[in-house]
């Protein structure tokens, strides 16, 4: 392999780490995670503007300088693994010294520009195998930050965890293999509210800080301060700190030399387990963190073995992230339980855990104000699987319904397809390149030139197929009927149900309710859990019935997402006892309520305005084929009137369901079978 030249390394010019005020649990998270990289990442997650970006580039300032094999493409440790350019060099290596890497990884990355690929024009031209080093080569034996991880495809996180866990990258293109040495400090941030991350992604990460403002007035003054103080002078400022930071840095670089030596007490092996048993963490990843990181505390602590005090400090940033969600309240304050957990040092008792208690209240419970209610709803138990589907819908024919179907992908990901002339920065069809300019040779090689000769034109880019998530929209009513709050409550138990299924697959769900005399979306689309409790924390009742305003809430809310997505086919399911008393416009609230049989001539509903206007607008929102339409009749029997949940499924091409008694499984299983 012909050498390659390294990456630049440039100074550190942000805001200093010692400077950071407050913020405890997540300034100890990333000492930790700096002393041991085989923890396998810290991961930051919580509200915006709490210096998760700023900490996590400011890990750089603090980091040791390193020595690294001289022109290496990838930074090589003289004393550690080398990669296959410096296999190759006669010894003794030459070394310089370099600045430790801080990698920011862009958000748009692909998996070549993670890996790293071998450079294809070297390899066509010349015939020689040259190491095009990807993003993990460059944030070798430093650090590699992700801001935003959940918005990353899947497959990309799974790809740097792999490498931060093994401790090496292995690019395999097209045939060729290469595999060089990758030892970073990964550390990745996120927003809760901007989309989850699935359980199996979060158990990869070693540590995880649910980081949260500073409330006190106090310190918040200090953080104001100093952030003042940096903008004004930065030069000035990170000289002022310049003394703390290199204290840390020499603490640092005795932590990782003590790291070793550092014994681990049967008891403190003990406490993570039983720990990790009490939170119902999966699997044994959770204390093996656990125990890593009470080791790199003692390091930093400069003591000689792991005390029950270290573990049970270690644990809840092991272990909150790996914990069943449930409770999210709960697992935001994991110290709380921990704590009732440790035995002091001189206890020669054996190890006790407080069990935690994951008990769910009575989800009835409600308070309840006149006619205005609001009720405050929990998730729901679990529910059995269906294994039926429903009847095809009559009325329009449409697509492929709202399953989680194969579609062409402009990106990396997904299966190889096919390959394309067309140019749109797609990775690179070499298979298909060669063979279109294979018939071109014999009339492009010139003696002495390349063995084979590549044009523009011969250039084809792969297409692949990827499976793309779904979208479910709820449209309830949420009038002063009868059974209304059954059918916010059960509607709420079975988004969040639906959610928590929804981790691995990305799908999105929202929610559109409508009563008094408006339609109000309630639960933008979305794939967050905690966003969707959050959000539906307090669901009002009351009021008429604006079933029209709804049917136009829903519209919007398609339109918008189908725009984004023109490939998307929602499931929508409307919830209502299909007796509508509230025009779109005020001034027709007395011709609904009092004209009757106003020559609509279908024999549906009172021939009301309101009911015409549901009717019409049933009638045009069928005109897409994208979105999928189920109408859930929540009509209890008791009122002798016919309601227009039939008639508006017969527009729509809708299929038209009664629930009997409407339950949160019952309507998760009636999702469930439509895909």
């Amino acid at each position: 392999m012909s050498q390659q030249t390294p990456f630049p390394r440039q100074a550190f010019s942000g805001y200093p780490f010692s400077a950071i005020c407050g913020q405890g649990p997540l300034k100890q998270a990333l000492i930790l995670g700096a002393i041991d990289l085989s923890l396998g990442g810290v991961l930051l997650r919580g509200e915006k503007g709490t210096a998760k970006s700023t900490a996590s580039r400011a890990l750089a300032s603090v980091l040791p300088p390193l020595e690294i094999v001289k022109g290496c493409p990838v930074g090589c440790d003289p004393n550690g693994p080398l990669c296959p350019y410096c296999q190759k060099l006669a010894p003794p290596l030459p070394v310089e010294t370099a600045l430790t890497p801080f990698v920011d990884l862009p958000l748009g990355a692909t998996s070549d520009r993670v890996l790293g690929s071998m450079d294809i024009e070297e390899a066509v031209q010349r015939g020689r195998q040259k190491l095009k080093p990807g993003l993990l080569a460059k944030a070798h034996r430093g650090v590699l930050y992700i801001d935003e991880i959940n918005l990353l495809p899947a497959h990309v996180i799974h790809t740097i965890l792999d490498a931060c866990a093994s401790g090496r990258v292995v690019v395999e293109r097209e045939g060729i293999s290469f595999t060089h040495p990758a030892q970073f400090a990964l550390v990745a941030s996120c927003n809760p509210e901007e989309g989850p991350l699935g359980p199996q992604i979060l158990d990869r990460f070693g540590l995880s800080v649910d980081v949260i403002g500073e409330r006190e007035p106090s310190l918040r003054k200090e953080v104001l301060i100093r952030r003042m103080a940096f903008e004004k002078d930065a030069s000035a400022f990170r000289n002022k700190w310049a003394p703390t930071e290199i204290k840390l840095r020499q603490r640092l670089i005795l932590a990782r030399k003590h790291l070793p030596l550092i014994q681990v007490p049967a008891r403190a092996r003990a406490l993570a387990s039983e720990l990790a048993g009490s939170m119902m963490t999966m699997g044994q990843r959770g204390e093996l963190s656990c125990i890593k990181a009470a080791r790199a505390l003692a390091a930093w602590q400069g003591a000689k073995e792991v005390s029950l005090e270290m573990v049970n400090q270690t644990a809840p940033l092991a272990l909150a992230h790996r914990t069943p969600v449930r409770d999210l309240n709960q697992a935001a304050q994991p110290s709380l339980r921990l704590s009732h957990s440790l035995p002091k040092e001189e206890d020669q008792e054996p190890v006790r855990v407080v069990k935690v208690d994951r008990e769910l209240e009575n989800s009835d419970q409600a308070v309840r104000q006149g006619d205005e209610r609001t009720l405050f709803l929990l998730e729901p138990g679990p529910v059995t699987p269906v294994g039926t589907r429903l009847p095809a819908r009559e009325g329009t024919s449409r697509v492929q319904t709202g399953r989680r179907h194969a579609r062409e992908s402009v990106g990396d990901r997904g299966r190889y397809l096919r390959a394309s002339p067309k140019i749109l920065g797609r990775p690179l069809a070499l298979d298909a390149t060669v063979r279109a300019a294979a018939p071109h040779q014999k009339n492009r090689r010139v003696k002495g030139g390349p063995a084979l000769v590549v044009r523009k034109p011969d250039i084809r880019e792969k297409v692949r197929s990827a499976k793309k998530g779904r979208l479910v929209l709820f449209c309830v009513d949420a009038s002063g009927s009868m059974n209304a709050a059954t059918r916010m409550s059960t509607t709420k138990a079975a988004i969040l149900g639906l959610l928590t299924e929804a981790y691995q697959k990305r799908d999105r769900v929202g929610l559109v309710a409508f009563g008094g005399v408006s339609a109000k979306v309630l639960l933008p689309p979305t794939s967050s859990v905690e966003v969707a409790r959050r959000m539906l924390a307090e669901l009002p009742t009351g009021g008429k019935t604006p079933l029209a305003a709804g049917l136009v809430a829903v519209s919007e809310v398609l339109a918008r997402e189908m725009t984004r997505d023109p490939g998307l086919t929602p499931l929508v399911v409307i919830l209502t006892d299909g007796r509508p008393n509230v025009p779109l416009n005020a001034s027709e609230l007395g011709k609904s309520a009092g004209q009757k049989g106003g020559g609509w001539g279908d024999g549906w509903g009172d021939g009301g305005y309101a009911d015409r206007e549901v009717l019409n607008l049933a009638k045009a929102m069928a005109n897409d084929p994208r979105p999928n339409y189920v109408i859930v009749d929540t009509d209890t029997g008791n009122v002798q009137e016919i309601n227009l949940c039939q008639p508006m499924a017969q527009y729509m091409g809708a299929k038209c369901v009664s629930l009997g008694k409407l339950t949160a499984e019952g309507v998760l299983d009636l999702v469930r079978a439509q895909f």
